[in-house]
């Protein structure tokens, strides 16, 4: 026997749908501007973490519940706040629909992979210097300061704050490519921008669309990464 229609149920499923269905493209649509093609599943996108020496025959220590302990025959490992913002940025990733052709490479065995989509974790390694240098459209940089790579101008720091910035250029060695650094001054300072990165992608996206741009972030040392705030003043985009 069949059921009787029911239009306004019908109707209501439909308008339901509809609404997630806008709302789902409203937060997707930004997401595909910030990242461009590193959120397409057929473009290659490579993310670059420093990686940490063991000298040989010291002790690695492993702490939990069950107390200490020694860890044999690690030789290698990843800084704990670039490995949060590898996880981060693949979250994001993950949100614009990119699971494939995405590869995370140790800073020590890169000889120069830059044909790719690259995000560089830090701001203070080797890749770094060479992103400030070789990607276009880079707004700041970071040695023993942050500065504006256009003006070379110091930004003011307040004690009590870690610092970070989070940057989009275009990479010129792979076609229509992009790149992101996501990093800062001092371990709080990267933990900060990437943080910022994970929780604002969308809200970049909608400011910036496509644009290179640069921001950047702070947290409280007391507070913790809780108190991440972007330092609005300083916003950088390259028309």
């Amino acid at each position: 026997m069949a059921l009787p229609l029911d239009p306004i149920g019908g109707f209501q499923i439909l308008f339901g749908a509809g609404k997630a269905l806008k709302n789902w493209w409203k937060s997707q649509r930004p997401l595909s501007k910030l990242l461009q093609g590193a959120a397409d599943n057929n473009q290659p996108v490579r993310i670059f973490v420093r990686d940490l020496m063991i000298p040989a025959g010291s002790p690695l220590l492993s702490k939990d519940a069950g107390g200490i302990y020694y860890v044999p025959n690690v030789e290698n490992l990843w800084p704990r706040v670039e490995g949060l913002g590898i996880a981060n940025v693949l979250n994001v990733l993950g949100q614009a629909g990119k699971v494939k052709k995405i590869d995370i490479i140790e800073m020590s065995k890169d000889n120069g992979l830059w044909e790719s989509h690259i995000f560089v974790m830090g701001a203070q390694a080797q890749k770094c210097y060479d992103f400030y240098s070789q990607m276009k459209n880079v707004a700041y940089y970071v040695n023993s300061e942050i500065k504006d790579k256009q003006t070379n101008q110091i930004i003011p720091r307040e004690n009590g704050y870690g610092y970070g910035v989070i940057l989009k250029a275009i990479n010129p060695y792979f076609e229509k490519g992009v790149g992101f650094l996501i990093g800062g001054y001092g371990v709080l300072g990267t933990e900060a921008a990437n943080y910022y990165f994970w929780k604002n992608a969308v809200k970049l996206g909608k400011q910036f669309g496509s644009k290179c741009f640069g921001v950047i972030v702070r947290a409280s040392i007391t507070a913790g990464i809780g108190s991440t705030e972007r330092l609005n003043d300083y916003d950088k985009v390259f028309e």
